[in-house]
């Protein structure tokens, strides 16, 4: 039986390992994700981010059913189900599927370069 691995051609956005590695320089960062929900999408997950995101060590990397547990300073995403109930700053990665959403409660951002415009 053949699984496709959903991952496999995935190399990140642009500037997303640059950017993100700064900000691991400069903060606490914590990887968490969802993931839970697609279970046999966990270790092929965890060995993507090993090969992309190499300087973020397990210890950083939670994996959970609802990212309403998070308790944190700022949290950036693609999805407002994870903004809407987070009490810290909140930031809104555009992609296809959100762009006809619209919020003032998240600030939008198009670029890993606009999230180290910000953060760094």
């Amino acid at each position: 039986m053949y699984v496709q691995k959903i991952f496999q051609n995935c190399t990140g956005n642009e500037g997303s390992q640059s950017v993100l590695s700064d900000l691991n320089k400069r903060y606490e960062i914590f990887i968490v994700s969802a993931a839970v929900e697609f279970p046999q999408s966990l270790l092929e997950k965890y060995e993507w981010l090993n090969e992309y995101f190499s300087f973020i060590t397990w210890q950083q990397i939670v994996f959970c059913g609802s990212k309403t547990i998070v308790e944190a300073d700022i949290m950036i995403d693609d999805h407002f189900k994870n903004l809407d109930p987070f009490k810290g700053q909140t930031i809104l990665f555009s992609q296809p599927h959100n762009l006809l959403q619209h919020s003032s409660k998240h600030k939008r951002v198009d670029s890993w370069n606009e999230i180290a415009d910000m953060l760094l």
